[in-house]
C-alpha cells in the first residue's frame, strides 16, 4: 500500500513535465558538464597541443574568398550586428502580440553577452599568438564570445522568426544551421581563438538557447508527459 502510494506520488510530481521540457532539461546539463570538463582540461593545458594543430590546420586554408566569407560571418557574430537586430526583433515582437517572447528575446541576449564577458574573466586564457590575419582583441579567449553568441543569441534569433514567419521555418531553420558554425570557424581562421574556445562558446551558449526556445515555443497543444511513461511501466 505504501510503494503504491509512493509511486502516484512521483507520477504526481512528474504530472507538469513533459517529455520536450525533460529532453531540454538534459541537453542543457550535458551542455554544462562537458563545458566544464573543457574548462578544467583547458586550465591544465591538457589541450594546448590539440588546440594548435587544428589553428594551424584552418589557417592553411588561408585565400582572399575566405577571408571575405570569414570577415562576413565575424561580423555577423558581432555585438554591432546582434545588439540592433535583438532591438528590432523585440519591437516587432511587441507590434505583433508577442510580449512575453520579446521579453524573453531579451532577456536572453543580455544574458549570454554579460555571461560570456564574466566566464572570461574567470578563465583568462590568453589569445592565440600563431598568427596574425587581423588584430588581437584585448580580452581573454575562453569562451568565445562570438561563438557563445551564435548559439545562444542567434540561435533564439532564429526561434524568434520562426514564431513571426512560421511559413519560412525551413529556411531559418537552414540559414541558422550554416550561419552558428561559420561564425565559430571565422574567429579560428583569424587565429583571434584557439578552437576549443570557439567550443566552450557552443557549449556556453547551449543552456539558454535551449531554455529559451522551450519558452518561445511554448506548444499549444499538450505533449506527452513523463508521467505517461512512469504510469505505463507499473500499470
Amino acid at each position: 500500500m505504501k510503494l503504491g502510494s509512493a509511486r502516484a506520488r512521483i507520477v504526481e510530481s512528474l504530472r507538469a513535465l513533459t517529455v520536450r521540457t525533460l529532453l531540454l532539461l538534459l541537453g542543457a546539463v550535458a551542455a554544462s558538464i562537458v563545458f566544464v570538463i573543457i574548462a578544467r582540461e583547458l586550465r591544465s593545458s591538457g589541450l594546448d597541443l590539440l588546440d594548435k594543430r587544428i589553428e594551424l590546420g584552418v589557417h592553411r586554408v588561408s585565400s582572399i574568398p575566405v577571408d571575405l566569407l570569414a570577415a562576413t560571418a565575424s561580423f555577423i557574430g558581432s555585438n554591432v550586428v546582434i545588439i540592433p537586430l535583438v532591438i528590432v526583433l523585440v519591437v516587432l515582437c511587441f507590434v505583433r502580440g508577442h510580449r512575453f517572447e520579446a521579453v524573453v528575446l531579451a532577456f536572453d541576449a543580455i544574458a549570454v553577452i554579460v555571461l560570456g564577458q564574466y566566464l572570461k574573466t574567470i578563465f583568462a586564457r590568453p589569445r592565440p599568438e600563431l598568427f596574425s590575419k587581423i588584430p588581437l582583441p584585448t580580452d581573454y579567449s575562453f569562451p568565445s564570445g562570438h561563438s557563445m553568441s551564435a548559439v545562444g543569441v542567434w540561435g533564439v534569433i532564429a526561434a524568434v522568426l520562426i514564431l513571426l514567419y512560421p511559413a519560412r521555418r525551413r529556411s531559418i531553420v537552414i540559414g541558422a544551421c550554416v550561419l552558428i558554425p561559420m561564425i565559430g570557424l571565422s574567429r579560428i581562421y583569424f587565429g583571434v581563438h584557439w578552437p576549443f574556445d570557439v567550443l566552450g562558446g557552443f557549449l556556453g551558449g547551449t543552456p539558454p538557447l535551449l531554455v529559451s526556445v522551450h519558452l518561445v515555443h511554448r506548444r499549444k497543444r499538450i505533449d506527452q508527459h513523463v508521467a505517461d511513461f512512469v504510469a505505463a511501466e507499473h500499470s
